[in-house]
């Protein structure tokens, strides 16, 4: 690293000169050309990389003006049901006046499970619904664009990064899509290049990151990717939550010791974390301890043993800060206890006034830090940051940030995921190669068992009835897979699409292009190219291309029918019954097993919610229709035609449009479910 604090990288091109737009031009540049970086968000985005021509090497700055948020009274609600009043929802404040500040440098916020702690960071990111909000939120004294989530990082708790991937790929990918239009390709690269050196990913950057069938990187390096996934955008806030959870020691402090480089580089580096280790805890700027929603003290971290001093709790010799603090706002009876004896002043919380109430402590340990010095500290430096916003706002010289849109247009993004889907689908065999292999023995033991089945009266039309019977339901419940289709990629795709990756509709298409039709339509072909012709079925290309179709858009109408479950039910297991149970159900309307004129009338209209009915009706008629089957000896002919099962069937199947009909409704199925799948997309989107 040079003096100057940038890194230099290899230009990929040989040609000198090359005119390069920095990064700067390109995010603040006016947003006319629907890039989404306007030049009113120029305080926000205020990223200073540079890019020069020397000797050959492309230098990028790596430096980054972090950004200051200020918590203005933020409180907090969220509706629960009432068990005591029938359902009937109320609200329950997770954060209650949150008054707060954060720098560049690293803050975290601290707290026991249920303190609000997540609560608080999706709250400053711009990830919480805001019908339950109140109080004021400003970043660098304004108010954060209506798409602010866009603008900074969030690295969540859970990996949410495909796994099939290499670690350069994914950063690959979020380059793609994060960095405005006009960046090119070298830059993109470059930049990928530079936070790899950053992050100390040199050694695994083309390791695939690794899922439960793919041996991949560690753990440490699977949350620096991450980590870097974020980084692309030069965010000058980056948040985490709890980015320790699921390391161990050593990893942990590498991953805090990352972070704190970060930050010193200028980020404003936010993020929630349980019970820190003290090699870790000193590495903290900035800490928040939160109890029951309320603020039990905020300031410098290296400052919070002697206000916990102060209100009568000192820490025992050889004792981690962390654990010290959350056996204090726990209540824990050890550490009040060896407190006592040290009481300083009025304002200390005893051991008989908290017991066996958590709340109340919470209340009066928030009460105390109220009346300390570093709250008032706090308010005098919030007072002015408050009141020029108020003042502008009276004023109308309040420059709002510009709303920030999608960096790429759609077909961008369609390109970007439909790429990744592919790749995704061709590294994980197990799914795709596992189910044609599966496909071609169903499909030779199929045509074994009804091996060039005969045209005779007693069972020729039993036993092909038969036959499509057993192939449909095996279109059909072979696609119980699909249910896996977006449960997997839930997180993802959730992430991801909050953070501005890309429009809920690039990703629906993309995986319907790139998943569902090729993993429905290539298994069919195969399918039918062995099963059909081993049971003799009715020759022609015309007939066998209807079976063909018949036979995709039953499973693809199956598969839409998963997606729309697995879209809307984020556990595996219920996703499974619930799909299973309406293919069982839609198998009993079919036509086969009861006589759809023997049902009740008030049963009648269910039916047409069959696929089943109608993929079995399209190749009934499409192999019996003014066929005959005859028994033949010697001394007479006995036959039946196939046009008296259609008629007992009570099929219709004299006109074209009788057979096609058949075909229009699986397709109208299909459309109709993979329409609900992408509401519920949507939906879940509005949820977030």
């Amino acid at each position: 690293m040079s003096k100057t604090g940038t890194f230099e990288l290899q230009h990929a091109s040989n040609e000198p000169n090359v005119n390069v737009r920095t990064y700067q031009e390109v995010l603040l540049q006016d947003g006319s050309k629907g890039n989404g970086y306007g030049a009113a968000g120029a305080g926000m985005m205020a990223v200073h990389p540079e890019k020069t021509q020397e000797n050959g090497a492309l230098t990028l700055s790596s430096g980054v003006v972090g950004s200051v948020l200020s918590c203005h009274s933020i409180s907090y609600d969220v509706m629960v049901k009432n068990k005591a009043c029938c359902g009937r929802q109320e609200p329950k404040r997770i954060l209650n006046s949150i008054d707060a500040i954060f720098k560049p440098g690293m803050n975290a916020i601290l707290g026991p499970t249920g303190s609000g702690k997540s609560s608080l960071l999706d709250v400053l990111a711009g990830r919480k619904d805001l019908s339950g909000l109140s109080g004021d939120l400003l970043i660098d004294g304004g108010p954060p664009p209506e798409n602010f989530k866009c603008l900074v990082g969030y690295v969540v708790q859970d990996d949410v990064v495909m796994g099939t991937l290499t670690v350069r790929e994914n950063f690959q990918f979020s380059a793609v899509l994060r960095l405005p239009s006009h960046v090119s390709k070298a830059e993109r690269n470059a930049r990928v290049d530079q936070i790899i050196f950053e992050l100390g990913l040199g050694g695994c950057a083309d390791s695939k990151v690794g899922n439960e069938f793919i041996r991949g990187v560690s753990g440490g390096e699977r949350k620096r990717c991450n980590i870097g996934m974020e980084l692309i955008i030069q965010p000058p806030v980056l948040f985490l939550d709890e980015p320790t959870t699921g390391l161990d020691a050593s990893t942990a402090n590498a991953v805090m010791l990352l972070l704190q480089k970060l930050a010193n580089r200028g980020r404003t580096i936010v993020f929630s974390i349980h019970q820190p280790r003290y090699s870790i805890f000193r590495l903290f700027d900035s800490v928040i301890l939160l109890s029951g929603g309320l603020t039990v003290y905020h300031g410098p971290s290296n400052q919070a043993l002697d206000y916990f001093e102060t209100i009568g709790y000192t820490c025992e010799a050889h004792n981690n800060p962390p654990d010290f603090f959350l056996d204090v706002i726990n209540g824990d009876s050890t550490c009040i206890s060896a407190s006592q004896p040290n009481m300083k002043n009025d304002n200390a919380v005893t051991a008989v006034e908290i017991e066996g109430d958590e709340a109340a402590l919470g209340q009066k340990l928030a009460d105390s830090y109220k009346k300390s010095p570093w709250y008032s500290r706090l308010a005098q430096e919030l007072a002015p940051i408050k009141q020029d916003f108020d003042q502008r706002t009276r004023d109308g010289t309040l420059v709002l940030m510009k709303k920030v849109e999608y960096a790429t247009g759609f077909g961008t993004q369609l390109l970007a995921v439909s790429g990744r889907t592919l790749k995704n689908l061709v590294r994980s065999p197990q799914a795709s190669i596992g189910q044609l292999v599966i496909m071609v023995i169903f499909a030779v033991i199929v045509g074994g068992v009804y091996w060039q089945i005969n045209d005779s009266k007693d069972s020729g039309i039993q036993n092909r009835v038969g036959a499509f019977f057993f192939i449909v339901m095996n279109q059909v419940f072979g696609n119980l897979s699909s249910v896996e289709l977006f449960i997997k990629e839930r997180a993802i795709f959730m992430h991801e699409n909050v953070s501005g990756f890309y429009r809920v509709s690039a990703f629906f298409v993309a995986k319907i292009l790139c998943d569902v039709i090729p993993m429905r339509l290539l298994p069919v072909i195969i399918f039918s190219a062995i099963a059909y012709f081993m049971i003799g079925l009715q020759p022609g290309a015309d007939h066998f291309f209807f079976f063909v179709l018949d036979m995709f858009l039953v499973a693809l109408s199956a598969s839409a029918i998963g997606f729309s479950i697995s879209a809307t039910v984020r556990i595996f297991a219920v996703a499974n019954l619930l799909i299973a149970l309406s293919f069982v159900f839609m198998m009993l309307f079919s036509g086969l097993l009861v006589n759809l004129k023997d049902l009740a009338e008030w049963l009648q209209w269910i039916r047409y919610l069959s696929i089943f009915r109608y993929s079995l009706n399209g190749v009934y008629i499409n192999e019996l229709k003014d066929q005959y089957y005859c028994n033949r000896n010697s001394t007479y002919v006995d036959c039946i035609d196939g046009n008296s099962y259609l008629q007992s069937q009570d099929i219709p199947y004299t006109e074209p449009w009788d057979l096609w009909v058949n075909i229009v409704a699986l397709a109208a199925i299909a459309f109709g479910f993979f329409v609900l799948s992408y509401v519920q997309l949507r939906r879940l989107k509005k949820l977030r």
